[in-house]
């Protein structure tokens, strides 16, 4: 078994050629980029081959239940899925992979933290079967805060649950101008009675890195018991995530998006003071130390396991670990940021000057800005653009368009019903400068129609 492992760590990446990758050589482990112009990483990204060979040598090699099994290949599953845990928590977030959760994405991991949130800790302690103490005590007058550029999935969430518990819901107003949203803001509309503060990373519509930390401090020094979970959607494999600095409570994450991994794999940090007292939104096998026909006992050896009752989606996690460390450890996630401000600056650079083009978001100092672009062509639908540049440029251009489920910020930008939204061009590691000077010149020719 150890060198059926050892084995499988070099297959994993370990001991590879020449780091770092440079994004010629990630473009060759992703052949749509042999065909296409893909610029819309925001919604979903590539997967590179050596993410899919590891996942492939799962199913051809050791395709056996996780925590199941006692025989050979099972336990190496087991240990695969353990490693994957441990890289993705180390490499992405900086976290005890014990406060880890798996999840299939960033939408179900809010879900499972707002259920959280709503229905206390259901467990046997000694030989009791009992509710614990909940992780909130709602009242009447008690508020929930989020921001009005949220994803639909960091909103309808704590909408839910503030008409469930009779909480207010309070709206922090992100800068019309800027697109980011301001501390000062937060701080207008956080006080004694906030509970929970719902806030993003990285904003999928304006393109704009928020400063989180100070989220964090605002909402603690308003309430010191004030939860706070931080949407990183846009986050974790575009740039450092350092959630122990950050100082928040719970950090939610999908691994197809910056990690380049697997769709169906992501997960949810949760402080490990809180992951304890949490009620798992599905339980089942996998989750319990003991089982009577009258109560259960949760397990307390690995409490982010109490969360991922069944058979979780082994592959696409095992998959997801080894996407970890191809961003983190054989590209370098400086270098990616890096990589994307370039290419955001350069195509910034290039629309400014496009008469009859709009762009949102911060466009002077880009300092804050992620590898997010959008903008609107007069006249033009955005969903129009981007079919245009799909079917009348060689090789196609493949943009996004419409609301990026977040109407309320399209709406806020007066794009919504003027433009149906707006498009959206966003990077990674493998586009390169003649791709963004290519994109440059169909809007040209469009806005000039």
């Amino acid at each position: 078994m150890g060198e059926a492992l050892n084995t499988g760590m070099a297959n994993l990446g370990l001991g590879a050629g020449a780091l770092p990758l440079t994004p010629e050589q990630v473009r060759e482990h992703i052949p749509l980029t042999a065909k296409y112009i893909y610029l819309d990483n925001c919604a979903t990204t590539p997967v590179p081959k050596p993410v899919v060979d590891a996942m492939l040598e799962y199913f051809y090699e050791y395709c056996a239940n996780v925590e199941r099994g006692a025989y050979s290949i099972a336990s190496l599953a087991n240990e695969r899925w353990d490693l994957a845990r441990a890289k993705v928590a180390r490499l992405l977030l900086n976290c005890d992979p014990d406060e880890l959760i798996f999840a299939r994405n960033t939408t179900e991991a809010i879900c499972m933290f707002a259920y959280a949130l709503e229905h206390p800790l259901l467990d046997r302690a000694g030989s009791v079967f009992r509710e614990h103490e909940p992780l909130v005590r709602w009242k009447r007058g008690d508020n929930i805060v989020f921001s009005d550029l949220e994803h639909h999935s960091n909103m309808m969430p704590w909408i839910r649950l503030a008409r469930h518990v009779g909480a207010e819901v309070r709206v922090v107003r992100f800068n019309r101008q800027t697109g980011q949203i301001e501390p000062g803001e937060l701080e207008r509309v956080v006080d004694e009675r906030t509970k929970l503060v719902a806030l993003q990373h990285v904003s999928n519509v304006t393109g704009m890195i928020h400063p989180v930390e100070e989220f964090v401090r605002v909402a603690k020094e308003a309430n010191p018991d004030c939860l706070v979970l931080i949407d990183g959607s846009q986050g974790p494999g575009h740039m450092s995530v350092d959630v122990e600095h950050i100082g928040c409570d719970a950090y939610a994450f999908s691994g197809h998006k910056g990690p380049l991994g697997p769709q169906g794999s992501g997960g949810l940090y949760v402080r490990r003071e809180l992951l304890e007292r949490m009620e798992p939104m599905e339980i089942g096998g996998g989750t319990i130390a003991d089982v009577t026909t009258r109560d259960y006992k949760l397990r307390d050896d690995a409490l982010c396991k109490r969360w991922e009752a069944g058979t979780p989606s082994i592959a696409c996690l095992i998959g997801l670990g080894r996407a970890a460390e191809y961003v983190a450890e054989e590209i370098g996630l400086e270098r990616i940021r890096a990589r994307e401000e370039e290419l955001t600056e350069q195509l910034l650079e290039g629309l400014l000057n496009i008469p009859g083009v709009e762009v949102y978001g911060e466009t002077e100092d880009l300092t804050w800005h992620a590898g997010v672009v959008s903008f609107n062509i007069e006249g033009w639908d955005s969903h129009d653009v981007a079919l245009a540049l799909d079917s009348e440029f060689e090789p196609p251009i493949l943009m996004r368009a419409g609301h990026h489920c977040a109407i309320p910020a399209c709406r806020a930008l007066g794009v919504l019903e003027r433009y149906g939204g707006t498009v959206r061009a966003s990077f990674h590691y493998y586009n390169t400068p003649e791709e963004v000077e290519a994109a440059i010149r169909a809007v040209r020719k469009l806005a000039s129609a």
